[in-house]
């Protein structure tokens, strides 16, 4: 797959995250050839866990599955870019790249975001600079059609 159909790919567990009753977002490991290896979405509300998001699902999912330097050559990929938390575990798991779809300032914006429990600001990229180990970040892409298909979900919100 390439990276579009991978980023559609995480559109589409955000919305299954949806439907089964967690927040909207996806995410989905995959090798350097664009093979998915493991997809995982967020399970916040039915897991009464305010760190289950996508991404901590995902890293949690990887024990004992792939050496570091297989994982130093995967990507993760979001439907939205990772919060601070998210990037921490991604740089602590091991994963070499992040692509995400739609930002964090652009979900929060379309979210009607005003709890400030919930927002943190510091992009991904700012916080992986510090970390010793290269965790290569790109995004937003797609920003046009993730907002497409996050825009209706807070319509009514």
């Amino acid at each position: 797959m390439n990276q579009d159909q991978l980023l559609r790919r995480t559109l589409e567990l955000a919305e299954q995250s949806l439907l089964e009753g967690n927040l909207p977002f996806g995410c989905l490991l995959a090798d350097k050839e664009g093979t998915i290896l493991l997809e995982a979405v967020n399970t916040v509300v039915t897991g009464k866990d305010p760190i289950g998001h996508c991404e901590i699902n995902l890293v949690h999912a990887l024990k004992d599955q792939f050496t570091a330097e297989e994982l130093s050559e995967c990507f993760l990929y979001a439907s939205t870019e990772p919060c601070p938390m998210c990037a921490a575990a991604v740089f602590w798991s091991g994963i070499g790249h992040i692509v995400f779809a739609l930002s964090k300032d652009q979900y929060h914006e379309i979210a009607g975001t005003t709890n400030p429990a919930h927002i943190m600001d510091l992009k991904a990229q700012d916080l992986l600079q510090y970390g010793r180990r290269k965790v290569t970040v790109t995004g937003p892409l797609l920003e046009e059609e993730a907002k497409a298909f996050y825009q209706p979900l807070y319509v009514e919100w």
